[in-house]
């Protein structure tokens, strides 16, 4: 009696399973909040453009002019150097063999300096004609000009090899901070332009920020206009920014933020922005999103008293046609 009710039963939840399953899949499923909110422009008309840290001297790529196995590291990460300190050297045992025969050479040379003038001392004491011949005191005179040219050349070349052993110690041409070293003891540091580095060095007192601003909104860029930056991740770190300058040349976008929006065959206009280092915790290489305040009225020149403060003579002059010369008649 009851197996004929068994398969009813069994249909009639089968039939409230699927119900229920379709019920749930037509749910609209909540959005998932990002953990961190995106930056959010300051200004009602904007560009936006992303930005790259870099000290404020840029990003020197430290290199060696002469190669050879790395024999001593005066600095590590984060050191600060003045001009002239010594940042690595490289081994230079086969400079300094040729030191001693190079001072060995001068030597000789002096001597043999000293005897011609002597003879040349000896010559012109004597009556020219009757004890001496006169061409045998020019001869001696002859002697000891070149006896002389010997010895400088001597002496120029010690110098030389005195020089290439000076070179091996590659030294800091300006002061800044050891924003990265690839250099360790007793690897080959080779000549020319790397992919990496041996060092990287930079004034970070007060940082740069490059800015990337897309061609299609150079037009409406402008050096004296308001900018303001904020940490990548953390759009409540942010800070104004002060005007450096433009580099005029419009080139390919390198820097990428991962936007899919993104495209990565349009071409960018450098822009760069100085600002203080104590006022927000970044480090140079970190990505930061900058926002360039735009006029509403195009020909309306934009406020200069903003959170860039004043702008440069040089970038106000750069937007100003020049006037054509008058022609002589």
């Amino acid at each position: 009696m009851i197996r004929k009710y068994i398969l009813p039963v069994l249909a009639i939840i089968g039939v409230g399973v699927a119900v229920f399953m379709v019920m749930q899949g037509n749910r609209t499923r909540p959005v998932a909040q990002p953990e961190v909110q995106s930056a959010r422009a300051p200004f009602t008309s904007h560009i936006f453009g992303p930005g790259i840290v870099e000290a404020s001297t840029e990003n020197i790529a430290i290199g060696t002019p002469v190669s050879g196995i790395v024999t001593a590291v005066f600095v590590k990460w984060g050191d600060r150097v003045s001009t002239g300190d010594p940042l690595f050297k490289v081994d230079s045992s086969d400079l300094q063999a040729q030191v001693r025969p190079a001072l060995a050479k001068v030597k000789e040379a002096q001597t043999n300096l000293a005897k011609v003038k002597n003879r040349l001392r000896v010559g012109e004491s004597m009556v020219p004609g009757v004890s001496i011949s006169v061409e045998e005191v020019d001869n001696r005179r002859f002697d000891v000009a070149v006896d002389q040219a010997i010895l400088t050349s001597a002496e120029a070349q010690a110098e030389q090899i005195k020089t290439e052993i000076e070179r091996c110690t590659v030294r800091a041409r300006l002061p800044g901070r050891i924003l990265q070293m690839k250099t360790r003891l007793g690897e080959y540091a080779q000549t020319g332009p790397l992919s990496t580095p041996l060092m990287v060095l930079g004034n970070d007192d007060r940082l740069h920020v490059r800015v990337d601003v897309d061609e299609n909104d150079a037009w409406r860029f402008h050096p004296c206009a308001s900018a303001i930056a904020s940490v990548r991740g953390n759009p409540d770190l942010k800070t104004s920014v002060n005007f450096e300058h433009t580099e005029p040349a419009v080139v390919p976008r390198v820097s990428l933020t991962g936007d899919s929006t993104q495209r990565v065959d349009t071409r960018v206009l450098q822009v760069i922005y100085s600002f203080d280092r104590g006022s927000l915790p970044v480090y140079v290489g970190q990505q930061m999103d900058v926002f360039i305040e735009v006029s509403p009225d195009t020909g309306k020149k934009p406020d200069t008293q903003g959170a860039s403060g004043t702008c440069g003579d040089d970038a106000t002059r750069s937007l100003k046609p020049s006037k054509p010369g008058r022609r002589k008649s």
